[in-house]
């Protein structure tokens, strides 16, 4: 059991170290009043910080405080095997050296030179001194081939349980599911079934052994029925997500570009070569191009003499900015009796199913606002830009230095196949989401405060939450970003400054309400998990 304090944060998933570290120190909180719930409190706590550490063991300060929790909590020998503790020990004497050269690389966008870089402090340091920041940052890049070698050859031969502790997840996030079921299985003899079992399943279900995979995320809830990520788990590979959903009436695909001629050329590509047919919908493309000073108008005009379908061009002689551009295509879709209209920037990469899986979620979660999806990022194929967002408390907001703030644990996570989840949530992102056109019209589309860009689509989520209807987050349904995530990027002192300004107002629009959006997000959350474990009991 847990405190109810942390239900909140623990309903947004059960992954990403930094998410699990701030739902352990926020459990820790009753424990300090003593009272009945103070040892359920530490001991909600500390499995929480063992899960976290798992997430990236690592992490040096924390291995220390697993350790030192082990001399005084018999709890820590409950949900960590006796060998992952002495590991801790030896992580927490870990001293980090050299890190500075490597960060100033990556920094500056020189990742081809990390890894020799890397390469020559280990020979220097020692693997382990290393360690940290290599696999950190070279996860963050995708750099799996470079870190299976160093983690089978110099970690290895430094602290051979250290190298079984960090493979799974190089192998995972490769999509080697064959050899990581072996590597999962040697992590789960390091750290116990309890904090390893959502890997060896995730590993299992790769592998195509789906019934081994339900029986070892049955043994995990077993243990720990808090674990919200496992469940969501089960529950896909128990329902799996529907492909055979046709969108009932008119659906306008709209694209809207500003001086992106290149970006839009590789994204009406990918939309074009996908699935748009009558058995997915009655579709039509509409590609804004807005005040564009590039050649982006004869890219559009190009992939329209191409495209077999239905899809128009329409140029705006000025940047009206995101929320106007969006506006004026739904008022296109509305006018020409359209009932969906499915958004996408004009710098994404589609897969060929995307829209008949955001069909299919309006199906599984008919009540929602809007849908959306996972967001890869281009440089990085294992780093999500983008997942299930969920409001933070007034306190954890405030943590995080804003009256309002989202959290997204999936955004931590570098195995994708964590984040196939389709759950309601708060928000989702504005890259590619699906909307009823009278709904998004009722909710007065979006707001020209946020012009020329950022948080209108956050805006428009929130304010149709408040109306009770959330979003659906497909993750099942992948695109890939062109634009770099936030840690590949000099944003400009001006984008900086206009963010900032943003985000005030969207604190002004919805502080006030706060508390009422956290009550509904609660309610629709509980309801949706408890609604899985409900089927999952009737189902054996």
């Amino acid at each position: 059991m847990h405190p109810p304090e942390i239900d909140s944060l623990l309903g947004m998933g059960t992954i990403g170290h930094n998410h699990l570290l701030g739902a352990a120190r926020k459990s820790f909180g009753p424990a300090g009043g003593g009272g009945a719930g103070a040892a359920g409190a530490v001991e909600a706590g500390i499995r929480l910080l063992c899960m976290a550490w798992a997430e990236f063991p690592l992490n040096v300060p924390l291995a220390a405080q697993v350790e030192s929790l082990s001399r005084k909590s018999s709890f820590v020998s409950r949900f960590l095997g006796s060998r992952a503790i002495r590991l801790a020990g030896r992580i927490a004497r870990v001293r980090q050296s050299g890190g500075e050269a490597a960060q100033r690389l990556f920094d500056a966008g020189r990742f081809g030179e990390l890894d020799a870089c890397f390469a020559s402090l280990a020979m220097r340091e020692g693997a382990l001194a290393v360690a940290p920041q290599a696999v950190m940052l070279q996860s963050m890049l995708s750099r799996w081939e470079w870190l299976e070698a160093f983690v089978r050859g110099p970690v290895a031969r430094a602290d051979a349980d250290l190298a079984d502790a960090l493979l799974p997840d190089i192998l995972l996030a490769s999509r080697r599911y064959g050899e990581a079921v072996s590597a999962c299985e040697k992590l789960v003899s390091l750290f116990g079934l309890p904090v390893a079992g959502l890997r060896l399943a995730t590993a299992r279900a790769g592998a195509g052994d789906i019934a081994v995979a339900q029986a070892v995320l049955g043994r995990v809830l077993a243990d720990n029925p808090a674990h919200v990520t496992a469940l969501l788990a089960l529950d896909g590979l128990s329902f799996p997500a529907r492909r055979d959903v046709r969108l009932p009436g008119k659906c306008v695909v709209s694209i809207y570009s500003y001086n992106k001629s290149g970006e839009l050329a590789r994204t009406l590509e990918s939309v074009l070569a996908s699935d748009l047919g009558p058995d997915v919908g009655d579709v039509r493309v509409r590609v804004l191009v807005n005040g564009s000073e590039d050649d982006s108008l004869a890219v559009a005009e190009t992939a329209r003499g191409r495209f077999a379908g239905d899809m128009d061009v329409v140029a705006l002689p000025v940047n009206v900015g995101a929320p106007a551009a969006r506006n004026w295509l739904l008022d296109a879709a509305r006018r020409e009796g359209a009932d969906w209209i499915a958004y996408l920037d004009d710098d994404v990469l589609v897969p060929a199913d995307w829209l008949r899986g955001l069909a299919a979620g309006t199906v599984d979660f008919p009540d929602a606002g809007v849908w959306g999806c996972r967001v890869a990022d281009a440089l990085s194929p294992s780093l999500t830009q983008h997942a299930d967002g969920f409001l933070l408390d007034r306190d954890d907001a405030a943590g995080q230095g804003g009256a309002v703030a989202l959290q997204e644990p999936g955004v931590e996570c570098l195995i994708p196949d964590f984040l196939t989840c389709r759950r309601l949530c708060a928000s989702v992102t504005g890259c590619c989401h699906l909307f009823r056109v009278d709904t998004l019209s009722a909710n007065n589309g979006f707001d020209l405060g946020f012009s020329p860009s950022q948080f209108d689509d956050l805006d428009s989520d929130l304010r149709l939450l408040l109306g009770g209807r959330p979003a659906a987050y497909l993750g099942d349904v992948s695109v890939t970003h062109l634009r770099p995530a936030n840690p590949f990027m000099h944003q400009s002192e001006s984008l900086r400054l206009l963010g900032e300004n943003h985000r005030a107002l969207l604190e002004a629009r919805h502080e006030g309400h706060l508390d009422r959006l956290l009550a509904i997000q609660a309610g629709i959350v509980n309801a949706d998990l408890a609604a899985r474990r409900a089927r999952l009991d009737v189902a054996g």
